[in-house]
């Protein structure tokens, strides 16, 4: 998989959003990571969640308050937040534990980690360390 072809497989990690040096890096490092005959078929499915995945995390880092990632970028997903201008109050909540794997750690932390968990068990991962 190639740059042109993880974008297409995933348009919404865009130029704007995610520029090719970033998207390239995170293909490489996912061809040191996913061997070609373990995966087989597999490979550019997982291949692709694998750097989505990684994108996803480096973008919520890069969104952190004070613009270096730090603890607001470890911490996870957003359980709650509450935020006061004068009278007026705006709270949010979210979070995945419902659909949060155990021992997954980082994995649970977007939709494409949970995929590509589901993928490296369908080709047997066995010792290779997540």
């Amino acid at each position: 998989m190639d740059v042109a072809g993880f974008r297409e497989a995933f348009p919404a990690f865009t130029q704007e959003l995610h520029p090719y040096a970033r998207v390239a890096f995170h293909l490489r490092v996912a061809g040191l990571r996913l061997s070609p005959e373990r995966w087989g078929d597999l490979l550019e499915d997982g291949t692709g969640l694998y750097v989505a995945h990684m994108l996803t995390l480096e973008a919520k880092t890069n969104q952190s308050k004070d613009g270096t990632g730090g603890i607001d970028a470890a911490a996870g997903t957003l359980a709650s937040e509450t935020k006061t201008v004068g009278p007026v109050s705006k709270s949010r909540s979210y979070t995945n534990a419902a659909s949060a794997e155990p021992g997954a750690g980082h994995w649970n932390l977007t939709s494409y980690g949970l995929q590509y968990r589901e993928l490296a068990k369908i080709v047997g991962m066995g010792g290779v360390q997540l």
